[in-house]
């Protein structure tokens, strides 16, 4: 059975620039060994975004990536909380969900089971905490038998109408990859 991979991060502790950059340098890294071509372009495409810190949601243009909309979900951030409530769920993840989330809430009875309810939060929080990208590589076992990964990148964008600096929206791209091509 493939292992579970991940960065998981707290928050940086004043570790400084050169650490976070250090550390997205080697979460590329990470996702260049481990993921799809897709995974890495939109990886280095929020790196584009960025001017030191997050980067703002409204640079964020559809256009640029129009073939990986589809495996993309935007999250809102709502405070107090958090909340997490998707704002938009793309096509391919509604597919593989079997349904549209948008507008819906992590958490909320019935939207996810409660184990995954559980741990779907804890990565969100750990996104927002920590204020850098999460990756995972999750085994996808249909009755206990693995038949692919579930590959998730989370991106923290913030919002410049709001000017507050902080992570407003996560970008999920959530991708399925059948055994033999993760």
């Amino acid at each position: 059975m493939p292992s579970t991979s991940g960065t998981h991060v707290g928050p940086t502790s004043g570790a400084g620039p050169e650490a976070d950059e250090q550390f997205l340098h080697d979460l590329l890294a990470q996702v260049e060994r481990e993921s799809t071509p897709q995974k890495v372009r939109l990886m280095r495409y929020w790196l584009s975004l960025r001017d030191g810190g997050y980067p703002d949601y409204r640079r964020f243009d559809p256009l640029d990536i129009p073939d990986l909309l589809g495996d993309l979900a935007v999250v809102e951030v709502e405070r107090p909380g958090p909340r997490f409530r998707f704002r938009l769920y793309g096509t391919r993840v509604g597919d593989i969900r079997g349904r549209d989330l948008t507008g819906l809430y992590i958490g909320d009875p019935g939207v996810f089971p409660p184990d995954l309810n559980r741990l779907y939060r804890q990565s969100y929080v750990e996104v927002l905490e920590g204020g850098r990208p999460v990756f995972s590589v999750v085994p996808y076992e249909p009755h206990r038998r693995v038949v692919g990964n579930y590959h998730r990148l989370l991106l923290p964008f913030t919002d410049s109408r709001r000017g507050l600096g902080t992570c407003d929206f996560i970008l999920l791209s959530f991708q399925s990859v059948p055994l033999g091509l993760s």
